[in-house]
């Protein structure tokens, strides 16, 4: 299992490079009392009779004086610990089961670090740094939010934090911190443009608000008719819904309908063919285009395909919507699936040796913000090389 630790000062950076990561797993887990009996004699073994394990143990010893890390571990909430990881969006590891045991340990290490960035620690762990920065990289392929009025005008929306008002001939727009809000009287038919590598909000007319994820687009009215409120999407949505008795709302996408009347949920039509419908919270009926439906309760996820109908699962929240956040998580992807999503999320090409990376399913996370660190993983977790050259990356 690979140690994820929350990065540090230099000098501790300094120890960990020193120290392999079973013998800081090891010497964590003594700290924290959760070392089992097996383990603590083959440390008092490998002390005993191994110069290398005793000299790297000696420096955790030493760093350990200094921060008084033993006497926070034995202090630490378990509950606060869990906590930690899930605010802190701590990525998933390769194991195919993490005993709890290694994650409050985890979340030990976080807390008594405390610093914002994740560092993916190995035995191989190297430290050089990039000829180019990735971030940098695909801030120069981005494309802007745009919003696509009836009269055929594209109006750039900003992402960032200014605040800034906008005029149309039928409309007053209002950007600020990657939302949009405004004020209009027309029922004409717009179309909001989310490029890849962005995400974006808009409150409609009702109040309802809706969160767009990467490469999505919505087309919607600036104010609603009075027997029902629709809106069209491609791509990923999430909904919260004003509620509206006397006027249902209608999701609809290229192969099916959700009707609502104040509810939350998430539309995801990324996948050719295929419709995921994942209620949060309230009531919906999704139908299909012949004449099929299905209700979901909180907690259900539909699938729909034309050729199969409905078929619906439990989902996991965090999983399903940390897009939100600029997160998303992948367990035992298959690279081919893994690059296409993020080439999306990203707003990158990334280019593959198929044949050379044929096989590989990793598990980890992607932040929006931190394009180094997904490129870093995958070299440490699977020894994937990556090279930036004109518009796009390549994987090797």
């Amino acid at each position: 299992m690979q140690s994820l630790i929350k990065g540090i000062s230099p000098r501790f950076v300094n120890i960990m490079e020193l120290a392999s990561e079973k013998i800081f797993e090891l010497y964590i887990q003594r700290l924290s009392g959760t070392l089992s009996a097996e383990e603590e004699s083959y440390v008092q073994t490998q002390l005993r009779q191994d110069a290398a394990f005793k000299a790297q143990w000696d420096l955790l010893v030493k760093e350990d004086e200094t921060m008084n890390a033993g006497g926070y571990l034995q202090r630490i909430n378990s509950d606060a610990a869990l906590e930690a990881i899930r605010e802190q969006r701590q990525p998933p590891v390769a194991d195919k089961v993490v005993p709890l045991k290694k994650l409050l340990i985890a979340a030990a290490v976080i807390l008594l670090l405390g610093s914002s960035t994740y560092v993916f620690f190995s035995r191989n762990n190297n430290t050089g740094k990039q000829p180019l920065s990735a971030s940098t990289f695909i801030q120069q392929q981005k494309q802007p939010v745009r919003l696509l009025t009836s009269n055929g005008d594209a109006v750039v929306l900003s992402g960032d934090s200014s605040h800034k008002t906008i005029a149309l001939n039928n409309a007053t727009l209002t950007t600020s911190n990657g939302a949009l809000q405004y004020t209009s009287s027309d029922t004409v038919q717009n179309t909001l443009d989310v490029p890849a590598g962005e995400s974006y909000r808009l409150t409609l007319s009702d109040g309802t608000e809706v969160w767009l994820n990467a490469a999505t687009r919505l087309r919607f009215p600036f104010r609603f008719g009075k027997a029902s409120r629709e809106v069209y999407v491609e791509g990923e949505a999430y909904f919260n819904v004003a509620k509206d008795a006397g006027r249902p709302f209608i999701v609809r996408t290229a192969l099916n309908s959700i009707q609502v009347l104040g509810t939350a949920f998430n539309v995801n039509t990324y996948h050719a063919g295929t419709v995921k419908t994942a209620l949060v919270t309230g009531s919906v009926i999704a139908r299909g285009k012949g004449g099929e439906q299905q209700t979901l309760q909180p907690g259900i996820q539909a699938d729909y395909g034309a050729d199969k109908g409905f078929t619906t699962t439990h989902f996991d929240a965090d999983e399903v919507l940390s897009w939100r956040t600029g997160v998303y998580y992948y367990y035992h992807m298959p690279l081919g699936p893994l690059i296409e999503e993020a080439s999306r999320f990203y707003g990158v090409r990334f280019m593959v040796d198929k044949d050379k990376l044929a096989g590989k399913s990793l598990t980890g996370l992607m932040d929006r913000k931190r394009l180094d660190d997904f490129l870093s993983d995958l070299k440490t977790t699977a020894h994937i090389e990556y090279q930036l050259s004109g518009n796009e990356i390549t994987l090797k």
